[in-house]
């Protein structure tokens, strides 16, 4: 059975066979989330009190597919206010005709017209596979190589 989240679910999510990472639903996507994936590194029985992990700093920013969480393998250990300190990204999208920019939100609704300098300054909305996140973590603490595509992922 496919399980339910929520946004600002408090996730657990393995990193290698010892260990897990902290992550948080940011936003609910139609098949995605945005998720904010915290540095620190916990062992794999250990106890956590979601009311007490420090959730205001990621170390990742991603959105990524929701099947990990619907098939329990990033399982669901609480729920929690989102830190007003974890921004939900814009991003820039490209319109042919007429030929310009626009804002594009987290939803994919593409909104006002905005220059090619404020354009540099904006990412184009991508997903990553949930592996990538988990591979990313494991670069992040030595438990893997860390390859120059996770960049895209740290805030």
């Amino acid at each position: 059975m496919l399980k339910k989240y929520d946004k600002g679910d408090v996730l657990v999510v393995p990193v290698g066979d010892e260990n897990i990472a902290v992550a948080q639903i940011v936003e609910k996507l139609r098949g995605n989330v945005l998720l904010a994936v915290f540095p620190e590194l916990l062992g794999a029985g250990a106890a956590v009190e979601v009311d007490a992990l420090k959730l205001d700093d990621p170390i990742f920013l991603v959105e990524t597919m929701d099947l990990r969480i619907k098939e329990g393998t990033w399982r669901v250990m609480g729920n929690r206010e989102i830190s007003p300190e974890i921004p939900v990204p814009g991003y820039k999208v490209w319109v042919e005709p007429p030929g310009e920019y626009r804002r594009q939100d987290i939803q994919g609704k593409v909104g006002e017209v905005i220059s090619s300098e404020e354009a540099a300054t904006l990412k184009v909305q991508k997903s990553f596979s949930p592996a990538v996140v988990e591979t990313a973590l494991r670069g992040l603490h030595g438990l893997g190589p860390w390859r120059a595509a996770f960049d895209e992922l740290t805030i």
